[in-house]
Formats: C-alpha cells, sequence, structure tokens
C-alpha cells in the first residue's frame, strides 16, 4: 500500500555546458548536506543519478520548505541552478530507493519538472523563474498544487528583492533566532543598531515572508493529514 510522501526530482540547468567534475562536486555536496541535515525525514534518501540529477524521498510534510531553501541556498552559493519538480501523493513499499522507487509522488515530481518546468508549460510559465536560479515546482494528483506555487513564489519573489544589507540582516537572525536587533546591529556595525535593523526588515517584509512561510508549512501539514485518511 502507498504511504504519504513528497518527492523532489532535481535537474541542473545547462548541466551539457558546466565542467563534469564541478557538476558532480556540486551534487555530492547538496546530496551529502540534505542526507546529513535530514536523515530523521526523507524514507529514500538523496541520490545522484544519470550524472545531472538529484533525487529524494521525504516522509515528513513539514521538512519540505527547509529541503528546498536549503537546496536553493546550496545551489545558489555554487552557481548552478536546478529545474526542481516536488510531487506530492504516493510512494509505493516496495523498491524503496531511487533506482526502482514507484507511486503517485514520484510520477508527479518528474512530471513537474520535465513536462512543467523544462518543457514550460502552460500552468508553470508564471512560475518559471530567471535561467541562473532554481525553478521549483509543485505537483499532486490528490491535493491541490496551485495554492503551494502561489504561496512558494510569492516567498522567491520577496527574497530575491533584498537588497544586500537586508539579506545580512535576515540571516543574522536566522542563524541567531536568540540575538537582539540590538545585537545584531552592533555585530554589522550599525550607529543606531536597533532602529537601523528594524528599518531594514520592514523595508524586506520580513514579518510578511514569515507569515507566508508558517501558512505555507501548515498547509503541507494538512496536505499530508488528508493523504493519510485517503489510505485508510
Amino acid at each position: 500500500m502507498p504511504v504519504p510522501a513528497v518527492c523532489f526530482a532535481a535537474d541542473v540547468k545547462h548541466s551539457k555546458q558546466m565542467e563534469k567534475a564541478y557538476l558532480i562536486q556540486v551534487l555530492e555536496e547538496c546530496r551529502e548536506t540534505l542526507n546529513r541535515e535530514f536523515s530523521g525525514d526523507l524514507i529514500i534518501p538523496f541520490s545522484v543519478r544519470n550524472g545531472d540529477e538529484l533525487v529524494g524521498v521525504s516522509e515528513n510534510f513539514s521538512s519540505v520548505y527547509p529541503v528546498v531553501k536549503r537546496l536553493l541556498t546550496l545551489s545558489a552559493l555554487r552557481k548552478c541552478p536546478f529545474y526542481l519538480g516536488i510531487g506530492i501523493g504516493g510512494l509505493e513499499t516496495a523498491g524503496r530507493s531511487v533506482h526502482t522507487m514507484n507511486g503517485s509522488a514520484v510520477i508527479r515530481a518528474f512530471e513537474a519538472r520535465d513536462k512543467h518546468l523544462k518543457e514550460k508549460s502552460e500552468d508553470a510559465r508564471i512560475w518559471n523563474g530567471p535561467d541562473s536560479e532554481t525553478s521549483v515546482y509543485f505537483s499532486s494528483e490528490h491535493v491541490p498544487e496551485g495554492p503551494l506555487n502561489a504561496l512558494f513564489n510569492f516567498i522567491t519573489t520577496i527574497r530575491r528583492g533584498w537588497s544586500e544589507k537586508q539579506r545580512q540582516v535576515i540571516e543574522m537572525i536566522e542563524k541567531h533566532p536568540e540575538w537582539t536587533y540590538e545585537k545584531i546591529g552592533a555585530h554589522l556595525g550599525y550607529k543606531s543598531p536597533k532602529s537601523t535593523v528594524s528599518h531594514l526588515l520592514k523595508r524586506a517584509d520580513y514579518q510578511k515572508l514569515k507569515a507566508v512561510e508558517e501558512s505555507f508549512i501548515r498547509l503541507l501539514i494538512l496536505y499530508e493529514k488528508e493523504l493519510n485518511q485517503k489510505e485508510r
């Protein structure tokens, strides 16, 4: 019987134009990092396939956003953008490896990546990001995918609009959530630490972003509950 799962199917953009050794190095770094940081969530650990693909499956829907966010960070750091299809549905209980896995989550992940993102389908065209950045598309036959794509791309749009100063402040907040605005501003060398940090966060729509991120994760958890009920 299938179990509710989320499949991630990533394919490096323009991989043929990249140096092969560097491509493998980046993929292995992504694989090792994701498998280490999300070992408790992955029902099938990430593996490199066909020289330019990264594939894995999570059984914890609340981990989907952290996984994608981490992959986006790694992609940006290494200047290695992906087409990332994310399928939400079921995973067959037999053959749990990236080479033998099956189920609606797997099928939808590869459809989202290849049909919608790479071939620029009508449904995904408005969500397909810049060629130099990772493009993400969610797909499911069991739950509505539209809200996920809309919320995720709202988050991405806000993040892409941040200035370097805004990005620095937000990185410090997320790295040190226990620090006060005063301490963060002083660490970054601002003359008016608290007010400068507060101003930068307001201009970055940071509180709005956090609210949307929370809504996005709650929706994924709701979908997980719905899928579990359907499988009973």
